[in-house]
């Protein structure tokens, strides 16, 4: 419950991030589109304002996490979180020519909140500044083992089979969501993802083999499952939009059709972990069958950017197979959230109001999120044996509690 209890506190936090970093998504990957059909003397221009777009990721999560956790109160605070962060960036970039994935401004944002709640100003001040100048040196003497490490990975994952798009999909899932797209460069663009002579010239990367007008075995193991994955999430979505409450479901609405117009999923698998880490688990696997099935029907729809909706129309590779298998997929989403929950719980239960005279009577049934829903004049639960019979009188079979305490009609109000 603790646990859930961080995640949640997270969660809410991150609302305004959610709708302007799924915003920025969505611009950078038009800019990409239109540069691709212009001239190639203005191409780099959209190039660099796509990149500009991608940057501010982690400046916009640092940014307002820091002002809700701080009860936003310190506005300066905010500011001086997202200058801890630009000094990171600032020393990974001496090493390296990167800026950390937006994952780092999510951590310098707990970390600062941590700070100012606690200590006071003049110590917070010091003792963040000077933790972003070593934590950043830290990430720039890293990034040699970071890429070795991936190299290393994408050669286990290369040439594998069968088993090349199942170690893909779930490998670069879990660095998607900390915003690391290293593997997907080894993949998309180096020997890793493939090499060929073709139009008498050698292409590396499926990426490149892709746009050169290959359509062979390594786009259908690399590319094509990313769609299926898309309306997996999808189906997910839509089945939680129906259990979530408020602002959040408008929010998960704007996040799920940037992820699907953008291709981007990052966000959107950050949202997910947020609700509930079984819900990731659950996706990983998704995914591995998703890349799988691509994989066993040979599509060959590719994508040159970032796999967003127009890119599914403008390549689209035996549509049957691939809305067929989209509609399955939805519908795997779908049922997979809906025994996630049921066994799990999301994080977005404990934003359920319970006025403090029904309090000691739901943590007699186990807490808010051993609760399902009521139904039927009766409560159906996660975990029975959570249930306090001493300090409530009703009758359990199986998971349905039955009780004639008033206290439970009251407590349909709020569920």
């Amino acid at each position: 419950m603790r646990f859930f209890r961080g995640i949640n506190r997270l969660q809410t936090s991150s609302l305004f991030p959610y709708i302007f970093g799924s915003a920025f998504l969505v611009i950078a990957e038009a800019l990409l589109l239109i540069g691709d059909n212009i001239s190639s003397e203005n191409e780099m221009i959209f190039y660099n304002f796509s990149e500009l777009f991608y940057r501010l990721l982690g400046y916009v999560f640092c940014y307002f996490i820091t002002i809700e956790l701080t009860h936003k109160r310190h506005t300066f605070t905010a500011f001086w979180s997202v200058l801890c962060l630009a000094v990171i960036n600032t020393a990974v970039s001496s090493f390296y020519d990167e800026t950390t994935p937006y994952f780092i401004g999510i951590i310098v944002a707990v970390f600062c909140a941590y700070c100012f709640n606690r200590l006071d100003r003049i110590l917070s001040l010091s003792l963040t500044m000077i933790s972003a100048i070593l934590f950043g040196v830290l990430i720039g003497f890293l990034i040699d083992y970071r890429d070795n490490f991936i190299m290393s990975l994408s050669q286990l994952i290369s040439g594998k089979g069968f088993f090349s798009p199942v170690l893909f999909s779930v490998s670069d899932n879990i660095l998607s969501l900390l915003g690391i797209d290293t593997l997907k460069d080894m993949i998309f663009y180096k020997s890793y993802g493939g090499s060929l002579i073709y139009g008498e010239e050698i292409v590396t990367g499926v990426k490149d083999l892709f746009s050169a007008g290959y359509n062979g075995e390594l786009v259908s193991a690399y590319l094509s499952g990313h769609y299926f994955l898309l309306f997996a999430l999808a189906g997910m979505a839509i089945s939680l939009f129906s259990t979530l409450k408020g602002t959040q479901r408008y929010i998960l609405l704007v996040v799920t059709a940037c992820a699907v117009f953008s291709g981007n999923i990052n966000i959107l698998l950050l949202f997910f972990i947020l609700e509930s880490p079984f819900l990731f688990f659950s996706i990983l696997l998704i995914g591995a069958l998703a890349y799988l099935s691509a994989y066993i029907l040979e599509l060959s729809v590719g994508y040159i950017f970032n796999g967003g909706i127009v890119e599914m129309i403008m390549y689209i590779d035996k549509g049957v197979y691939l809305l067929a298998g989209g509609i399955v997929f939805i519908a795997i989403g779908y049922f997979v959230f809906k025994f996630s929950f049921e066994k799990y719980g999301i994080s977005d239960t404990l934003n359920c109001y319970i006025p403090t005279r029904l309090s000691s009577f739901v943590k007699a049934l186990g807490g808010i999120n051993n609760i399902i829903r009521y139904k039927d004049n009766a409560l159906e639960v996660r975990n029975p044996k959570l249930i306090d019979t001493v300090s409530i009188e009703c009758e359990i079979s199986e998971n349905i509690v039955t009780s004639k305490d008033k206290r439970l009609i009251e407590l349909k109000e709020y569920l």
